[in-house]
């Protein structure tokens, strides 16, 4: 194997993370890891998700 190579498989296995599962998923705005919403990459508590959905762009039905 070729010292590019090598770096290359480096460099590949930095990419991936570690921490898996709840613990690593946490609200952007309270802290809390229950009730996330992650649909479109939101990362938010739906209680959060109340306050500020407006002022992301959702609209209330």
């Amino acid at each position: 194997m070729s010292e590019s190579q090598s770096k290359k498989t480096v460099a590949s296995k930095k990419l991936k993370s570690k921490f898996k599962g709840k613990g690593n998923r946490k609200c952007r705005f309270c802290g809390t890891a229950r009730g996330l919403i992650r649909k479109y990459h939101l990362t938010v508590c739906r209680r959060c998700f109340r306050e500020v959905g407006e002022e992301v762009g959702f609209r209330k039905f």
